[in-house]
């Protein structure tokens, strides 16, 4: 990425500026602006506008990437239907799995109107957090869920070739966007690898994951610990250790595009596959431009994947999709996503200590929901003999 110093240097373009930040930001962050501006040969302070102005206004994004494999962590697909009487108390019990049951994100379906949910897990909670959703079936929460767990997981950033930040518009030459691609589509490879870490790098990984382009001076102030511990924590444990393994940008849309609900958000989700799917599949989502996740099940049979489309590219890319995965019609499915009853979560930092580890209270949980729903069934006797 380092521009040629030596002979006369052509002046680039604001586009081809913006394009060379972008994936600079995706290595160093984009609070880094003097490594920045030295990879790209751009000026410190034009780095520093394009950036903290002009690119947030156009609805671009910054969100750290973490490795959780290497924090001890696992994350599940789950799918989670919700009984008639519980229906309207989802969002309720989802963020409470959120803050003790280390769920991630969740989002509703529409128009079906099950859940999507993504959990953190550590290894040893799995079985046990299966015991708890069989409870959730037994209270009548849940009249059924499925449960995936993932083997594999890896977010996609903007792909800035094929986005005009002169005109704030996306240009896809649908017939080529795979060419780029190796044409050998191989294995997926897995580091299981973990890494010694503390409750200081848990706090400021949630503090990178709500504001990425937080200093680390910030983060210090915000959790009163000294800027030096932190700087130390952030670059020897989670650079050092690639628990941060970069950062991921996107395209979330500017205010033109979000206040009239012109993005589309779905996953797919494929099953019944064989392992010699798994490669051609997953070079497919990752050359489609809004592509923003794909996973993978531990049995390698199942593969869900996350898309963000402008809702004037939703036709081309479903017919790309059409046309490339074609022979696996009968394998995946797709689920449209309500912006309006969707959350994400930081990493469930919480359920951290440095003398234990990772730890679950799934009893505690499980306690908690029955009381809950004891008094929902409370209230509703109480109503019903007033009336």
């Amino acid at each position: 990425m380092q521009r040629d110093s030596v002979g006369p240097q052509r002046l680039l373009s604001y586009d081809e500026e913006m394009k060379l930040i972008v994936e600079a930001i995706k290595k160093y962050g984009p609070k880094n602006v003097s490594e920045i501006a030295r990879a790209t040969g751009i000026p410190t302070e034009t780095v520093r506008y394009r950036i903290k102005n002009q690119l947030k206004d156009m609805g671009i994004r910054f969100h750290v990437s973490i490795n959780y494999l290497k924090l001890g962590l696992i994350r599940s697909w789950i799918l989670l239907d919700f009984s008639i009487q519980s229906l309207k108390n989802a969002p309720e019990f989802l963020d409470m799995l959120a803050k003790r049951g280390y769920l991630t994100y969740y989002a509703k379906v529409i128009p079906y109107g099950f859940y999507i949910a993504i959990s953190t897990l550590p290894y040893a909670a799995i079985s046990r957090y299966r015991d708890l959703l069989d409870e959730f079936v037994r209270l009548d929460i849940l009249k059924e869920y499925r449960m995936i767990d993932l083997q594999y997981l890896k977010h996609l950033s903007l792909r800035p070739e094929y986005y005009d930040f002169a005109t704030r518009t996306w240009s896809i030459p649908w017939n080529t966007i795979d060419s780029n691609l190796k044409k050998d589509a191989k294995s997926i490879q897995i580091d299981y690898s973990r890494s010694p870490i503390d409750r200081v790098d848990l706090l400021i990984l949630k503090e990178l994951q709500i504001n990425a382009s937080q200093s680390i001076s910030s983060i210090s102030k915000k959790l009163d610990i000294p800027e030096k511990q932190v700087r130390y924590h952030y670059k020897s444990h989670l650079l050092g250790s690639n628990i941060v393994d970069g950062y991921i940008i996107r395209w979330q849309g500017d205010k033109l595009h979000l206040s009239n609900k012109y993005i589309l958000s779905c996953f797919l989700e494929f099953s019944d596959l064989l392992s010699s799917d798994v490669p051609y599949i997953h070079k497919v989502l990752e050359s489609l431009p809004f592509t923003w996740m794909i996973a993978l099940s531990v049995d390698r049979t199942k593969l869900v994947s996350q898309i963000s489309v402008p809702i004037a590219f939703y036709h081309d890319t479903l017919v790309y999709l059409s046309n490339k995965l074609n022979i696996y019609k009968e394998k995946y499915k797709v689920y449209n996503i309500d912006y309006y009853n969707a959350e994400s979560y930081t990493l469930p930092y919480e359920s951290y200590s440095d003398n234990i580890g990772w730890y679950a209270d799934i009893d505690g949980l499980i306690n908690i929901f029955r009381e809950r729903i004891k008094a929902t069934s409370k209230a509703h006797m109480i109503d019903y003999v007033e009336k």
